[in-house]
């Protein structure tokens, strides 16, 4: 006969077995204790597929601390159920892990006061994939125990809890987040704009230029007869200059030019110039500069005897100072003192024209637009012969429109006088002269 039990001593014996954890339908629990293993152990049994590598290599920096605490603070069941855990989504790969520091008061309180466990247990999505992952079907709730929470039943826009119905939720700790500083936020560097790199300065320069002037005294000397010779004389020249910066205030200048002069009635006394010269300039303060310049002069007859009948070897050194007087109007100044080495070749005659050169002179120049310039000059020039008994002084006014029509591309007209006297009775200065002179310059390198 079958031995009848009392309701009350049932009650005492389905109390104390739910006190022990063992329910009547979680008679199998083989697998859930490897599970438990694989959790206090803090190990994965099997590698991630690909949407979930994205999640295992966030947790990866706090799996020894997250599931250390887990395993040694928290003692587990001996006969925990299976872990319920929704699949790694592929679709958010880049989904920030959810938060450690959660309220107590989000965590189901059956299980954990059931469990004596803490609110929040600390573990790795990793540690977890291979529980979702196994095949094995959750065991089904206890009888009279709430259903757990589906993620349809949750937030729409909060993201999906890895949960247990012993254990709780369980959280996953974000790298951004510190439990005494909250989340930390990584400032954005703000974009800074790109600086154009600046193309090197150019240094290499080929001009041409072309003049043609009228004067009243082309040899500033009485002729033959006792008076001035006047002409009309055209004069194109080509010219290559190189001027590499040598430091912050320093540059090199090394040019070379060839120029044509062509009289108009005096054919006679046409020539052609051939120029060298190379030196230094130097700045000095931020508004002179000095100059220092080697200059190599030969002057040749044209025609197929190209006989040479002038030669200059001079040495000069240059003050320059510019003066801005309103933002248009600027006065320039100079002084140039140079030794000139220089003969005449007339045939079988030689004669030295070797002197010292003074000249100091100022420019004053308004800017009428940014492309029309109005200027006027004034020189002195005091000569001193080292090889015959003559001295010169003489001084030249000059009135000039400068009209730049591009960059590279300028216009001169001017205007003026000479007058001065000399020790040579044969010597005048007095002329009067006009003329046009354009130029282009065009950077090579």
């Amino acid at each position: 006969m079958a031995k009848r039990h009392f309701p009350l001593q049932l009650t005492l014996v389905s109390l104390g077995l739910l006190c022990c954890g063992v329910m009547p339908c979680q008679a199998q629990t083989g697998r859930s204790s490897e599970a438990a293993a694989d959790l206090t152990s803090g190990g994965a049994t099997q590698p991630p597929t690909a949407g979930e590598e994205t999640a295992a290599e966030v947790s990866e920096p706090v799996r020894q601390g997250a599931a250390g605490e887990a395993s040694e603070n928290a003692p587990l069941p001996a006969r925990p159920g299976p872990i319920d855990l929704p699949s790694a989504s592929p679709e958010r790969p880049s989904a920030s892990p959810p938060s450690l520091a959660t309220d107590q008061d989000s965590l189901p309180r059956a299980s954990a006061s059931l469990l004596d466990l803490p609110a929040t247990v600390q573990t790795t999505a990793t540690d977890l994939i291979p529980l979702a992952q196994s095949g094995e079907a959750p065991a089904d709730p206890a009888p009279g125990s709430a259903p757990p929470e589906s993620p349809s039943q949750t937030d729409g826009d909060a993201e999906p809890m890895p949960q247990d119905p012993e254990l709780g939720v369980i959280q996953v700790r974000s790298l951004l987040e510190d439990n005494d500083l909250g989340i930390l936020r990584i400032r954005q560097q703000p974009q800074l704009p790109m600086q154009a790199a600046r193309p090197p300065a150019k240094i290499g320069f080929f001009s041409a230029r072309l003049a043609i002037a009228s004067s009243d005294n082309i040899l500033l000397a009485v002729n033959d007869v006792g008076g001035l010779t006047g002409d009309t004389f055209l004069r194109p020249s080509i010219a290559f200059g190189v001027y590499p910066a040598l430091g912050p205030q320093t540059a090199l200048i090394a040019t070379a030019d060839l120029g044509l002069q062509r009289y108009g009635a005096q054919s006679n006394l046409n020539y052609d110039d051939l120029r060298f010269r190379v030196g230094l300039r130097q700045g000095l303060t931020p508004r002179s500069y000095g100059q220092l310049i080697f200059t190599y002069q030969e002057l040749y007859r044209p025609g197929a005897n190209r006989a040479r009948f002038f030669k200059n070897t001079a040495l000069g050194l240059t003050l320059g100072r510019r003066d801005p007087i309103t933002p248009k109007l600027a006065f320039d100044s100079y002084y140039l003192v140079q030794f000139n080495g220089a003969q005449s070749t007339n045939g079988a005659t030689t004669v030295d024209f070797s002197r010292l050169f003074q000249s100091a002179g100022g420019y004053l120049g308004y800017d009428i637009t940014p492309r029309v310039q109005l200027g006027l000059s004034y020189q002195l020039n005091l000569i001193d012969y080292t090889a015959q008994t003559r001295y010169d002084t003489f001084h030249q006014v000059l009135g000039q429109v400068v009209y730049r029509l591009s960059p590279n591309l300028r216009l001169n007209v001017y205007g003026g006088f000479s007058f001065g006297r000399s020790s040579e009775p044969r010597v005048r200065f007095d002329d009067t002269f006009f003329g046009a002179t354009i130029d282009a310059t065009i950077p090579l390198f």
